[in-house]
């Protein structure tokens, strides 16, 4: 008796098996190595997405905080632009006499200086207290000196343009003339 199958297109091996078919456990070892293929491939997919959702997430805050800090320096721009009207204020009241003080233009006067401090100390912008404490170059900027025993040496003895800040921000400066020493 012949083992052949009637098939002529059949052609068996030594195994049994029909040629070109391929054995269970080298079929299990092709599948398993396309698997971990295939799952490295996922791995390495999954790891460029959650980069690139965290680069994302990371831009956003950037462009927020940039956002932010254009909005600060605008506001900080705009306040600047204030002071030198504010110390027009300050000259004018300063050289008016108290007849004039007293007049209903001279009261209107104040009231416009009053209503712009009370603008600029409701977004937190307060005077920098120079008059009398030791010069700091941070806060203030020496424009002269001056011999005197009314203050110690390097102490602030004239404030020429009043400064400001913002919480630890300084807007601008004090001018100020500081003591020196009695020659």
């Amino acid at each position: 008796m012949s083992l052949q199958s009637d098939d002529p297109t059949t052609t068996n091996n030594n195994n049994g098996q029909p040629d070109g078919a391929v054995e269970p456990q080298a079929a299990d070892e092709t599948l398993r190595s396309e698997l971990a293929e295939i799952e490295q491939k996922a791995d390495e997919y999954l790891r460029l997405a959650q980069r690139t959702q965290a680069d994302f997430i990371n831009y956003r805050r950037r462009i927020e905080e940039e956002r932010a800090q254009q909005a600060r320096d605008a506001n900080v721009a705009f306040l600047q632009k204030l002071f030198p009207i504010l110390d027009d204020f300050e000259r004018a009241l300063t050289n008016a006499s108290p007849g004039e003080l007293k007049s209903n233009w001279g009261q209107g006067v104040q009231l416009v200086e009053r209503n712009l401090r009370g603008l600029l100390a409701a977004d937190g912008v307060e005077r920098i207290e120079a008059k009398g404490a030791e010069f700091d170059p941070r806060l203030h900027e020496g424009v002269g000196s001056q011999p005197t025993d009314e203050v110690p040496e390097g102490h602030v003895l004239h404030v020429v343009r009043q400064g400001y800040r913002k919480g630890e921000r300084v807007l601008r400066p004090a001018q100020v003339i500081v003591a020196s020493r009695e020659a």
